[in-house]
């Protein structure tokens, strides 16, 4: 499916800066869709992904392009190193008072149940391959619409799930990849500090099966709102 129209309906009616980023979970070297080459440098994921959104980039991560190996635990495509999944990292950096707070909060963080060999980015109007999530960086008043999209034909909540680590690959990729619903989380450390995550930006991971649905009620929106 193509999503180059739905991609920039949704830059158009929400004023995006950059794309919304299409993400997918390659789980062998011959699930990476045909024509994408490895990333040309090592990064993080959250550097992928804002590559894609701001500068074009369509490429995949394996194992070894992946400098931060907490995110590329989360989302199976190597073991979490034990100082991350124990949470003493996040005890020694001060994120938690105590080893007990770190370790029941990284528990709780959401991870892949499984293995997988890469990460694969584009932006999504380029996007050819069917995404697993696709992320958007938005200011809070578009991720405002965003969420009134979502639930403007059968109501509801949306949830806002994290906890200020492993913020875009845990939070924006992988919950919503296992729960197939949207979640949004405001970044951590990381992403903000390595990736250039705005101070007056948040993140949104959407099942992409939702999509169609959230254009259509910004389109109404812009009609009722302006």
């Amino acid at each position: 499916m193509s999503y180059t129209t739905t991609s920039r309906e949704l830059i158009d009616l929400l004023g995006l800066k950059g794309s919304p980023v299409a993400v997918k979970l390659a789980k062998t070297a011959s699930d990476v869709p045909a024509g994408y080459q490895k990333v040309p440098e090592k990064s993080r994921h959250c550097q992928f992904v804002q590559d894609a959104r701001l500068k074009g980039l369509k490429g995949y991560a394996a194992r070894e392009e992946h400098v931060c190996k907490g995110g590329a635990g989360v989302m199976g495509i190597e073991p979490l190193p034990p100082s991350v999944a124990d949470g003493s990292t996040y005890h020694k950096l001060g994120n938690f008072k105590t080893a007990e707070g770190a370790l029941d909060t990284v528990t709780a963080i959401p991870k892949c149940a499984e293995t997988h060999y890469a990460s694969v980015y584009s932006p999504l109007e380029t996007a050819e391959f069917e995404p697993d999530v696709v992320v958007v960086v938005a200011t809070p008043r578009q991720a405002l619409r965003l969420t009134q999209a979502y639930l403007h034909a059968a109501g509801g909540r949306i949830s806002s799930d994290y906890s200020g680590i492993q913020s875009i690959c845990a939070d924006a990729v992988i919950a919503v990849k296992e729960r197939g619903v949207p979640n949004m989380t405001l970044g951590c450390n990381g992403s903000r500090k390595n990736s250039g995550i705005a101070e007056d930006e948040v993140i949104m991971g959407i099942p992409p099966k939702n999509l169609a649905a959230i254009v259509e009620a910004l389109k109404v929106f812009a009609g009722k709102w302006g």
